[in-house]
């Protein structure tokens, strides 16, 4: 019996993976929203940018997306390209996960259309949320993320933070973690070959 499941486990990150092989492109091939891009004051980059982790990620204002973000913005975490929707939706998971979770912005760069950030995010995992149980443990994340701003919102995002260090500090055994990478390059794989992305109305600024 243990030996079916580990063939259909096998089976099952074969077929994964030869759909996660034909969809993941390099960063640098992703494709960029069209227009002329407006380089704006280094002020009101900062300014909104800084919504990104005030209202979306500290006091989950999901409703702002449409006005924060490019419809057709491409999100790269470490070594996976997101669409915006999977981007907000791991998000929300986070939030879920840890319902205190604050993220701060300690530091920001303008150079032309780059906004690049130093963050610290602090939570408590009280909650369940992107597949994790909830374990009370408390998380200090510290990464480092880079926004390309298109016409007065962001166009693309670059994250860098090490999850590794925090699931070791959920107590994710190593053996779970990888399940849990493997798992989200097989959900990614799926969702961009088989669905379509929606579109995030905006709202207003």
């Amino acid at each position: 019996m243990r030996q079916s499941r580990l063939l259909c486990m096998a089976l099952f990150l074969c077929v994964g993976l030869t759909l996660l092989w034909g969809q993941r492109k390099p960063a640098h091939e992703s494709p960029r929203p069209q227009g002329a891009v407006k380089v704006g004051t280094e002020e009101q980059h900062k300014a909104h940018v800084a919504r990104v982790f005030d209202e979306l990620f500290t006091n989950g204002r999901y409703e702002a997306v449409g006005q924060i973000y490019h419809p057709d913005c491409t999100v790269h975490t470490n070594n996976k390209n997101y669409r915006l929707n999977e981007a907000v939706s791991e998000g929300k998971g986070w939030r879920t996960a840890a319902p205190d979770l604050v993220m701060t912005a300690d530091r920001m760069n303008v150079k032309g259309d780059m906004v690049t950030v130093s963050w610290t995010a602090k939570g408590t995992n009280t909650g369940h949320g992107n597949g994790l149980r909830a374990t009370g443990k408390r998380i200090l994340v510290r990464g480092e993320s880079r926004f390309r701003m298109v016409d007065g919102k962001i166009a693309e995002v670059w994250n860098e933070y090490d999850q590794k260090d925090m699931f070791r500090q959920l107590g994710v055994s190593p053996t779970k973690a990888w399940l849990y990478d493997k798992f989200e390059d097989l959900k990614l794989a799926w969702n961009h070959t088989f669905s379509e992305e929606p579109v995030y109305a905006s709202t207003g600024g």
